[in-house]
């Protein structure tokens, strides 16, 4: 097992980078997302058509998955696991829709008017079969996705950018640990300007460090517009809303399952 995480650890960096030291903790970010993606396989349901337009039911399966495996990603981070309980439940009621949405967006950095699902079903951005999460797929498309190819964004850059914004000092419920928090931030910027304007290939690139951290925003204004669709999925009945998803996505009022 630690071969095969090795290897696609290996996979993931990018190449041209030998002059530079390795980066203690970009390494272990790459190594966590290597872990995950050796679980992937077990986690997720692949459908047998891949690439076919996505059903409502295909979505809401595909964010649950992805849940899954974010805790279990974050599991893996030995900053989380240094955290008291409760700050580390608070980052990942913060972050999971934030999480939703970048991990679909570098996930279709291939495609150019759809959202890649992680059971490889596709969800264009005009689809009228899943009219809900229809703003979600476009704005995606036009605020993440395209902006992530136009920069050549790399994995590296996608596991630092997610751990920066996974990170976050502010998130409500975790202020017991809100400097331990904050302490790794700096450290995960520091190492990811490192890597941008020193061991990447598109170092020169003017104004590359800003443009990538500018990804952040309109993450969390879609992750928000996301949280909204699912409420009204639940509210409607209009989708199965699990446990999980009820846990990490919706306020604590909605998320509480009355049923007997």
């Amino acid at each position: 097992k630690k071969e095969a995480v090795q290897s696609e650890r290996d996979r993931i960096r990018p190449n041209g980078s030998s002059s530079i030291p390795d980066d203690p903790l970009l390494d272990a970010l790459l190594s966590a997302e290597a872990i995950v993606r050796q679980l992937r396989s077990s986690v997720i349901t692949r459908t047998v058509d891949a690439r076919r337009q996505a059903t409502t039911g295909d979505v809401t399966d595909s964010m649950n998955q992805q849940l899954t495996l974010m805790v279990e990603w974050a599991k893996n981070l030995q900053e989380f696991q240094r955290l008291p309980l409760g700050s580390q439940i608070a980052l990942l009621r913060h972050f999971s829709a934030q999480h939703l949405v970048m991990c679909a967006a570098f996930r279709s950095i291939h495609l150019n008017d759809a959202v890649c699902l992680t059971n490889e079903t596709c969800l264009p951005r005009d689809t009228p079969k899943v009219p809900d999460v229809n703003r979600v797929a476009a704005r995606i498309v036009d605020h993440l996705t395209t902006p992530m190819r136009q920069l050549q964004m790399n994995e590296i850059e996608y596991v630092a950018l997610k751990a920066i914004a996974f990170f976050d000092p502010l998130a409500k419920g975790a202020e017991e640990s809100h400097r331990d928090i904050d302490d790794t931030r700096q450290k995960l910027l520091d190492s990811f300007e490192r890597h941008v304007r020193q061991v990447s290939p598109h170092r020169d690139t003017p104004r590359r460090f800003s443009n990538l951290l500018l990804l952040l925003p309109p993450m969390l204004a879609i992750a928000r517009d996301l949280i909204e669709d699912v409420q009204m999925a639940k509210l409607f009945g209009l989708a199965a809303i699990d446990r999980l998803m009820q846990e990490l996505l919706l306020p604590p009022d909605s998320s509480t399952d009355k049923s007997p």
